[in-house]
């Protein structure tokens, strides 16, 4: 059976964990790969995510370091998605799989911070609000693709039930002027804003349209944070999305995201205009 080797961002996720169970369990690598049979730069190459993963190898590593048996699959199946596109998707008529790739790095995150321009959060859109939109962007859309894309939506804000994940969500104004859909619609996407902010594990910040300029009118984008993997941005745009690990890529977008709570209201004013604008609407 051939080896599954990758060096895709999911890859690179379980270098980080390999090298983290060695450092708890106290060894050295010298005495690690001496123990397997491996030689050290083998091992650090492993580590560093500086070579492709072999089932073989993640397996014995997590043997050696006496990982569960549902620890040891769960990341086994990491290895085994991984392929070279991990990192750069095309979205085409595949978005279910785009956001399969996503939702997997939601499913383990403990902190995800999305900020958005235009629309709502997807994490916080209803069926309907998600509707119109698809409708809109994809006017060719068949009603069993459109039915797919907003079950594929609902069953992702699954993670928002998570009392472990953190999520911030930050929405320029303008998202919330947009008409979207019928009559009703929007109205009812608001008053669902105001229910979710009141969740603990949820924050609403909403950058005004009195800020004028400012770091997020260059698009959305999402950081997410693990509690043993490294950070990711995740950035769509035109039919492409883009997993980012790199430290200064991350960087970039931290100093984004603070640049532009600056901008944004508290969660008690945000959560004030959003009633405001959901009584008139």
């Amino acid at each position: 059976m051939p080896q599954i080797e990758s060096t895709s961002v999911r890859s690179r996720q379980v270098s980080t964990i390999l090298r983290q169970l060695r450092e708890k369990s106290g060894k050295t690598a010298a005495e690690v790969a001496r123990a397997l049979g491996m030689s050290a730069s083998k091992l650090s190459r492993i580590e560093t995510g500086h070579r492709g993963l072999r089932i073989s190898d993640v397996a014995a590593l997590l043997g050696y370091y006496k990982v569960s048996e549902a620890r040891r699959e769960e990341i086994l199946d990491i290895v085994r998605k991984a392929d070279e596109q991990g990192w750069w998707l095309s979205q085409g008529t595949g978005l279910p799989e785009v956001w399969k790739e996503l939702v997997d790095f939601e499913s383990r995150a403990t902190r995800i911070q999305n900020y958005e321009l235009a629309f709502i959060p997807g994490l916080l859109q209803t069926d309907e609000y998600t509707a119109a939109v698809v409708q809109g962007i994809n006017q060719a859309i068949t009603d069993a693709e459109l039915s797919k894309l907003v079950a594929s939506r609902m069953a992702r804000q699954s993670v928002l039930r998570r009392r472990n994940l953190q999520f911030l969500a930050v929405i320029d104004e303008s998202a919330l002027h947009r008409a979207i859909g019928e009559e009703g619609v929007m109205r009812r996407q608001l008053r669902h804003l105001i229910d979710m902010a009141e969740r603990p594990n949820i924050t609403i910040r909403v950058v005004p349209l009195s800020a004028g300029a400012h770091a997020g009118l260059r698009g959305p984008f999402a950081i997410l944070d693990f509690e043993e993997e490294p950070s990711i941005a995740y950035v769509e745009n035109h039919g492409t999305c883009l997993f980012l690990e790199e430290k200064d890529d991350l960087a970039g977008y931290r100093v984004a995201l603070n640049n532009i709570l600056k901008e944004a209201l508290s969660p008690a004013k945000s959560v004030e205009l959003i009633t405001g604008l959901a009584g008139r609407t």
